[in-house]
């Protein structure tokens, strides 16, 4: 759904009136900061009146931003970069809109994000590795849900339904509450850690960067390289996709307001469509 941020004021003070209008909008935080960093970089760059600006003042900066990139070392800095690069193309091209000035600049290529997912043997030397009851869980929770790690960190205990094995996801990043599920062994885990934790009422009471340290030590410990909270969000999708979970309840678990982003971890299963082809075309003829 597009935001609606009504008409640009008439004194020309078009930067702040657009920021207000987003926030005005419910727009999320990190929309609003994109946004505003977005266009105040290009209004500095091309330091003239917003409404005489062309699609050529608009490739001008991009080529400007790109060259900044071309600095950035590191495959996937690189791509991070070019999708912000992307985006800040896209949410200047939507202010000028607003100011009714209409640009077809070029829109930069993100680069194709790399999706890795741990397979059945990293999942299991990772839970050997780790002792602690309160990391146990968080691991099969992320592996269960496939929740963001924002989202994980934001549950309360009052969003856990034992019962039926389900949780209420509240703080979303796309800020629509979505329904999760996990399975009987999280539910024991989860049982036994409520008895433990005391009176607190966040579930995981630490930050992210506490977070991203503890799943990249686990990783190490297991013998995993570079693991982050996001690989077992896409080693979720990967497993549900495998096992026959129908895309569009993939979509709904993860959060996604698109079908084509959890269309990403389809690609991944290539190799299990590679190796059954093999069988029924190769090993059986004669």
């Amino acid at each position: 759904m597009k935001l609606q941020l009504g008409s640009p004021p008439s004194d020309g003070n078009y930067l702040d009136a657009f920021i207000i209008a987003l926030k005005a909008a419910e727009a999320g935080e990190g929309t609003v900061k994109l946004y505003s960093t977005a266009v105040k970089d290009f209004l500095e760059f091309i330091k003239k009146d917003p409404k005489s600006v062309t699609s050529e003042d608009v490739n001008r900066w991009i080529i400007h931003l790109m060259s900044k990139e071309g600095k950035i070392k590191g495959t996937e800095m690189k791509r991070a970069r070019s999708v912000t690069l992307r985006n800040y193309v896209i949410a200047v091209r939507r202010f000028l809109k607003w100011i009714g000035v209409n640009v077809n600049p070029v829109i930069p290529r993100a680069r194709r994000k790399e999706i890795r997912a741990l397979n059945e043997d990293e999942i299991k030397r990772l839970f050997e590795a780790t002792r602690r009851l309160r990391d146990k869980l968080i691991l099969r929770l992320f592996l269960d849900t496939g929740l963001r790690s924002k989202e994980l960190l934001s549950l309360r205990v009052e969003d856990i339904d034992l019962k039926n094995r389900m949780i209420r996801v509240k703080e979303t990043k796309n800020g629509e509450e979505r329904i999760v599920f996990f399975t009987e062994e999280t539910e024991k885990l989860l049982r036994k850690y409520l008895t433990k934790q005391g009176s607190s009422e966040r579930l995981f009471p630490m930050t992210y960067q506490a977070l991203y340290k503890l799943i990249k030590r686990l990783g190490e410990r297991a013998g995993i390289k570079g693991l982050r909270p996001h690989i077992l969000r896409h080693t979720f999708a990967t497993i549900a996709i495998r096992r026959g979970l129908p895309l569009p309840a993939v979509q709904r678990l993860l959060g996604h307001k698109d079908i084509k982003t959890t269309q990403i971890y389809t690609h991944l299963v290539l190799e299990d469509l590679m190796q059954a082809y093999k069988k029924v075309f190769e090993e059986n003829t004669t």
